[in-house]
C-alpha cells in the first residue's frame, strides 16, 4: 500500500446500519461458493486492491482452513505461480481479476465469461461474482476508513507480513 505521508487521525469504522447493509452478499457468496474458492477471491482481490486488513483477515482464515502459507501467497500472486492451480482455480483467478481491475464493458471479456458458463453455469458464474463483488466492497470500505489489520484478532506475524 502507497504511504500518503498523511498524518491524519484513524477513522471511525463501519457500524450498525451502514456495515450490515454490506453483509448480505457475504452471506449469500458464504452459501453459494466453496470456502476454497472464497479465498482464492479474497486474497486475489485483497492483493490487487492493497487491502492490508483485509489481506491479513483472509490470510488468517486460509490458515484456519489448512492453508499452506506457500499457496496463500500463491493465490495473492496467482500469476507467478500459475502451475499451483488448476482450471477451475486459474478461472476463477482471471474472473477476480477481471472484476476486480474492472475498467469499461471490455475489462471481462467474452471467452472469460463463456468459460466460466461452461465451468459453473448461469447461476454458478453469478454466484461467484457476487463473491468477488462482496470482497471488492469490503476492500474500499477497510481502505478508506483505514482499518487497522493489527485489529483483526486471531491473526499471526504470517497474517501481519
Amino acid at each position: 500500500m502507497a504511504d500518503t505521508g498523511s498524518t491524519s487521525t484513524s477513522r471511525a469504522q463501519l457500524r450498525g446500519e451502514a456495515i450490515r447493509s454490506i453483509l448480505p452478499m457475504v452471506k449469500y457468496s458464504s452459501q453459494h461458493v466453496s470456502a476454497d474458492h472464497r479465498h482464492l477471491i479474497a486474497l486475489r482481490a485483497s492483493a490487487l486492491n492493497g487491502c492490508r486488513a483485509c489481506t491479513v483477515t483472509h490470510r488468517r482464515d486460509a490458515r484456519l482452513d489448512n492453508w499452506s502459507t506457500q499457496r496463500i501467497l500463491a493465490a495473492e500472486k496467482w500469476e507467478e505461480h500459475e502451475e499451483l492451480f488448476d482450471v477451475t482455480e486459474t478461472l476463477l483467478l482471471r474472473f477476480t481479476d477481471a472484476v476486480t481491475r474492472l475498467d469499461g464493458e471490455q475489462s471481462v471479456p467474452d471467452e472469460l465469461w463463456d468459460a466460466l458458463v461452461d465451468r459453473f453455469g448461469q447461476q454458478g458464474t453469478h454466484d461467484v461474482l457476487v463473491s468477488i463483488l462482496a470482497i471488492n466492497t469490503f476492500n474500499r470500505v477497510s481502505i478508506v476508513t483505514r482499518t487497522d489489520p493489527n485489529s483483526i484478532g486471531g491473526t499471526t506475524a504470517f497474517d501481519l507480513s
